[in-house]
C-alpha cells in the first residue's frame, strides 16, 4: 500500500496526499501504457498529435478486445494482387485441375466463375464440403486425391450475370421477406421520403447484412486500427508466403499497404468521432473486415456524412433499423437516386455504394425476386 510506503502518521498531510495522488496517476498511466498492443503504440501516438485525447485513447486501445490482426490488410493485399498479377496458388490449383479434367484453363491465377465451379466440382466428387476458395489444403488434397472427372462432364456457359447465389437462397430471401413485413411502415417513410422502392432496400440490406442478422463476426475498430497499424508490409509477410514475390512485386505490395493503411486511419479516426457523437462504445461495433458498420453498411466517413434520425429519438444509430433505412435512403439519393430511373443509372447508383457489378447484379435480381414474389407494390422506375 501507498499509505504504507508513506507512513501512517503523515500519508494524510497536504504535501503527502498529492505525492500519492501523483504517483497513483503515474503507475495508472504506465500500467494502462503498458497493456496498449505494441503495434498499436504508433496509432496511438498519431491519433493523439491529430487532437483525440491520449487518456481516453489508452484506455480504449488497452482494452482487452484491441488486439492487432492481420488478417483484414492480407485479404485486401491478396485480392487486389490477385486483380493485378494472378496468384501463383490459384494458378497451381487452376493446373492441377485442368491436368484432372474438373477445368478448361487458362490457368491465369484469378480465383474467377470457372475456377470457382471447377474446384466445388472436385469438391463433390472427393467428398469435401463445397467451398470456392483457394487454399494450400486444397492443393494438397488435389495432388494427393488425384480424382479425374467424369469424361462426360459438362463445363458450365455462364449465359446469365453472376451473382451471389447465396443471397438469392429460398431461406435467404424469406428473411428479407420476414424483414418487409416487420419493418412495413418504416420503409414506406422511407419511399415517401427519398422516393426508393421498398423492394430495393430490402434487396440491399440481403446481401450487405442479411437484413441485420449478420453484422459482422469482429468489432470494427479492430479491423480499422488493424488495417492502420498494418502499413508495414512485413506484418503481413506470411501470407505471400506461398506466392514468393519478386522486388518489383513486394514494391507494389509495399506502395499498397501505406495506401490502404492510410485510407484505414482516416476510417478510424471517422468511426471514433461517430462513436462519440452518438454516445456508443466503439468496442461495441461489430463490422465488417474493412470496417463498414450498421445495418446498413457504413463505412464510418459515411456514417458521419449520411447517417439520420430515423425513429426521433435524436440518435443516428446505424444498428436500429429505422435510422439505418431512413440513412440508406439518405446516402443512396446522394449517390444519385433520383426517379424515374433507369436500369442503367440504377447501377450506377449501387456500384457507387459498393464497387461491384456482382453486387449490383444481385442487389436487382433479389429486388425483382422480391418485387414479384412477396406482395410487395408494384412499381413503375
Amino acid at each position: 500500500m501507498l499509505s504504507d510506503w508513506i507512513g501512517p502518521k503523515h500519508w494524510r498531510t497536504p504535501c503527502a496526499l498529492l505525492l500519492m495522488v501523483a504517483m497513483i496517476c503515474a503507475l495508472a498511466g504506465a500500467m494502462s501504457a503498458s497493456t496498449v498492443d505494441p503495434a498499436f503504440e504508433p496509432l496511438v501516438r498519431r491519433l493523439v498529435a491529430d487532437g483525440f485525447a491520449e487518456s481516453k485513447l489508452r484506455r480504449l486501445f488497452s482494452r482487452a478486445e484491441l488486439v492487432f490482426s492481420g488478417k483484414a490488410m492480407a485479404d485486401k493485399l491478396t485480392k487486389l494482387y490477385m486483380r493485378k498479377y494472378g496468384l501463383r496458388l490459384v494458378s497451381d490449383i487452376q493446373t492441377r485441375l485442368l491436368e484432372l479434367g474438373w477445368f478448361p484453363g487458362p490457368a491465369d491465377g484469378r480465383l474467377d466463375r470457372m475456377t470457382k465451379w471447377s474446384i466445388k466440382a472436385y469438391q463433390a466428387a472427393v467428398g469435401l464440403p463445397q467451398v470456392p476458395e483457394a487454399s494450400e489444403a486444397l492443393l494438397e488434397e488435389l495432388i494427393q486425391n488425384p480424382r479425374h472427372a467424369p469424361a462426360d462432364l459438362k463445363l458450365p456457359e455462364f449465359p446469365t450475370a453472376e451473382v451471389h447465389e447465396i443471397v438469392l437462397s429460398p431461406e435467404r430471401l424469406a428473411e428479407a421477406r420476414e424483414f418487409y413485413t416487420v419493418n412495413r411502415a418504416a420503409l414506406a417513410r422511407v419511399r415517401a421520403r427519398y422516393g426508393i422502392p421498398e423492394e430495393y432496400l430490402v434487396a440491399l440490406l440481403a446481401v450487405e447484412t442479411r437484413v441485420g442478422r449478420y453484422l459482422g463476426d469482429t468489432v470494427a475498430i479492430v479491423n480499422l486500427a488493424s488495417l492502420a497499424a498494418a502499413e508495414d508490409p512485413a506484418k503481413v509477410a506470411p501470407a505471400f508466403a506461398y506466392e514468393n514475390p519478386a522486388p518489383d512485386r513486394q514494391a507494389w505490395l509495399a506502395a499498397k499497404a501505406r495506401e490502404k493503411g492510410e485510407w484505414a486511419y482516416g476510417e478510424l479516426r471517422a468511426l471514433l468521432r461517430y462513436a462519440t457523437a452518438q454516445g456508443i462504445d466503439p468496442l461495441s461495433m461489430p463490422g465488417s473486415i474493412y470496417g463498414a458498420i450498421g445495418i446498413c453498411q457504413f463505412m464510418p466517413s459515411n456514417a458521419l456524412k449520411y447517417a439520420v434520425d430515423g425513429d426521433g429519438d435524436g440518435k443516428a444509430d446505424l444498428f436500429n433499423v429505422d435510422d439505418a433505412l431512413m440513412s440508406l435512403g439518405n446516402i443512396l439519393v446522394a449517390m444519385g437516386w433520383k426517379p424515374p430511373l433507369d436500369e442503367a443509372t440504377m447501377r450506377r447508383v449501387f456500384y457507387n455504394y459498393n464497387h461491384s457489378k456482382i453486387y449490383v447484379n444481385t442487389i436487382l435480381d433479389a429486388a425483382a425476386r422480391l418485387r414479384d414474389g412477396s406482395g410487395f407494390a408494384k412499381t413503375t422506375q
